[in-house]
């Protein structure tokens, strides 16, 4: 059975290749250093303002107000750091429309029926190429980014 005759196998394998070309390309691109102190940054931050909103401290909450410009600015620093990744997904356009194209061509329709409904995201058991190829890639991403080191 060739790859054409098995749009499951053939959508899984492009996921996994797309989510890893995504990864080493974001791992090149954006300085993981940098970005993972950003986080821990903003993170605190938003942890310790919402302690002091929820105990009521209204001094702690003005103190923090006064710092908040400086971790608006971090974000926006992170935000910058990763645009390259938007610009580096036009290729992967063109394998969405190649994928399409196949799909209507060799006429798949749906590719796959999972055993089970996904009724929090209101999703029921049958997937398309599309459907497939996003649930194929999240773990393919998360896998890559863990081994990888990608933030």
């Amino acid at each position: 059975m060739g790859l054409l005759q098995s749009p499951i196998l053939l959508v899984g394998m492009i996921s996994a290749v797309l989510s890893l070309i995504l990864t080493l390309v974001n791992k090149v691109i954006v300085d993981q250093g940098r970005m993972k102190e950003i986080q821990k940054k903003v993170s605190s931050f938003n942890k310790e303002l919402m302690r002091a909103t929820k105990a009521n401290d209204q001094a702690k909450v003005a103190e923090m107000n006064k710092e908040k410009p400086q971790v608006m600015q971090m974000q926006q620093e992170m935000m910058k750091m990763q645009m390259p990744m938007f610009m580096s997904m036009v290729p992967f356009i063109v394998v969405f429309i190649f994928l399409k194209k196949l799909a209507v061509s060799m006429d798949w329709g749906v590719i796959i029926n999972l055993p089970f409904n996904i009724p929090l995201l209101g999703i029921n058991n049958s997937f398309t190429w599309l459907g497939w190829y996003i649930l194929a890639s999240l773990p393919f991403t998360v896998l890559f980014r863990k081994i990888l080191g990608v933030r």
